[in-house]
């Protein structure tokens, strides 16, 4: 006698509560922390740089004598530009998947999505292509895998035997303050691997409360690194991109790679007000600003090529170190 069976009385049908996407936290991203915003009505402009070199200048005051003038002294100034290039991505969507489009779904909202973190990622590279690289900053030393480093260089610190990672940061820091005329970092930026390899180097764990150690860890925070470090700010770069073409295996990979950086940075930008570096947004332009703005478009226009809706997002900025000598980096920090 036939009997019914578990596949003969079902057919499989899409979950209406569930469907997976690879969003990565947007607390990852740190291209927009660092640096003060500047927002700005025009592409491109200029502003004034004040000398630094004036402001700290010593052995011109004279003793005075009755009736007598005090020794002039002057200032000078000179100016520098922005270029906010504007950077944008898109995609559609047709008007017969729209409307064969199973409730679960959602495809415009996750079109949107996709590519706003497409966005944040290349924000994100953009960050280290002018911030976290060599070539940047007044200071910068080298990673070295020999105990004995000396000079501009320092012991990996993946080197749990030799390195101190403490000390370095600490000499990065007095020289930056020297070169800068009298300012100290207060904000560290670190590749994900970095991080790691500093949670577990005994010169760190030494300084946790009850003495940790390799076999006997404690819970760091970015909060402890930051105190131990001295800086206000400790931002690691966790944004992971995938450079592989569509339709190839992924080739994921952190996008802040094995470097450090310390700059001087600014509550908020203003006059009189240095910065190591600064983000100058243009917000003028219509859907444009240094975060994502989505734009939605359709019409005739669009439904002749049978288009039913086109997703665009935009941003308009100019990453730009302003006081170089405010910033030092580590580059190749670990091995």
């Amino acid at each position: 006698m036939p009997m019914l069976t578990p596949s003969q009385v079902h057919i499989d049908q899409p979950l209406t509560n569930l469907t997976l996407a690879y969003l990565q936290d947007e607390a990852n991203f740190i291209a927009d922390k660092v640096f003060p915003l500047v927002e700005v009505d025009k592409q491109s402009d200029k502003y004034y740089e004040y000398n630094r070199a004036d402001f700290n200048r010593s052995g011109n005051r004279q003793q005075l004598a009755p009736r007598t003038r005090p020794e002039r002294v002057g200032m000078s100034l000179s100016n520098s530009n922005y270029f906010a290039d504007v950077y944008g991505l898109a995609t559609d969507f047709d008007e017969q998947t729209l409307a064969n489009e199973d409730a679960a779904l959602e495809i415009r909202a996750a079109g949107t999505k996709m590519l706003m973190h497409n966005m944040l990622i290349d924000r994100e590279k953009d960050f280290v292509t002018n911030f976290f690289s060599t070539g940047v900053w007044g200071t910068e030393w080298d990673g070295d895998t020999s105990a004995a480093a000396a000079g501009t260089d320092v012991v990996h610190w993946d080197d749990y035997t030799n390195s101190t990672p403490i000390q370095d940061v600490t000499n990065m820091r007095r020289t930056i303050q020297l070169a800068s005329g009298g300012f100290k970092p207060n904000t560290m930026v670190v590749g994900k691997a970095v991080r790691d390899s500093l949670i577990n180097n005994p010169a760190i764990l030494s300084r946790l409360n009850g003495g940790a150690t390799i076999s006997n860890t404690a819970l760091i925070t970015d909060a402890k690194l930051a105190e131990i470090f001295e800086v206000e700010n400790f931002y690691v770069m966790e944004a992971v991109e995938n450079t592989a073409a569509e339709g190839a295996a992924e080739s994921n990979s952190f996008i802040g790679g094995s470097n450090a950086l310390l700059t001087y940075t600014p509550s908020a930008a203003g006059l009189m007000t240095p910065a190591a570096g600064l983000t100058f947004a243009w917000n003028s332009i219509q859907g444009a600003s240094f975060g994502v703005t989505v734009e939605s478009f359709t019409g005739d226009f669009l439904r002749v090529e049978g288009i039913a809706e086109e997703l665009h997002v935009k941003h308009a900025y100019d990453m730009k170190v302003v006081g170089s000598e405010l910033g030092g980096f580590f580059n190749g920090v670990i091995s």
